[in-house]
């Protein structure tokens, strides 16, 4: 059975246009075509996509996601650089967190600079901004 771009869609929660973007960076292979010119996706796609989707949820970037579903298409190699991938986007992540909490910080102090009963051009939050 084959599906249109659209119900590969409505199946995997991806857009079309995400759909062709991920064809076009590699993620998925392409297609085949009807005379018409129109892709037809195999079932296959579906589980591949879904893969993506959550990688994706996972805040991965899609080197990594190439890597990984390199590791997925040779199913009987060793697992330990998947663990090595995972281990250093968690590193990447806990960097994230900590860079998101100083921002979060340096927003909070900026906010103390204005208790909003002034007039827009003596507010402390706007001219720490400018």
């Amino acid at each position: 059975m084959f599906l249109k771009i659209g119900e590969l869609s409505e199946k995997t929660s991806c857009s079309v246009l995400t759909i062709r973007f991920y064809e076009k960076e590699g993620l998925i292979p392409q297609p085949e075509r009807t005379e018409g010119n129109y892709r037809m996706y195999s079932e296959a796609y579906i589980d591949r996509l879904k893969f993506i989707v959550n990688c994706r949820s996972l805040n991965m970037n899609l080197n990594e996601i190439k890597r990984l579903l390199s590791y997925k298409d040779l199913p009987t190699q060793n697992c330990s650089e998947v663990n090595e991938l995972i281990d250093a986007h968690i590193v990447d992540v806990q960097e994230s967190i900590k860079n998101q909490q100083k921002l979060i910080e340096q927003l909070l102090d900026i906010r103390k600079t204005c208790d909003g009963s002034c007039t827009v051009d003596r507010c402390g939050v706007l001219k720490n901004l400018a």
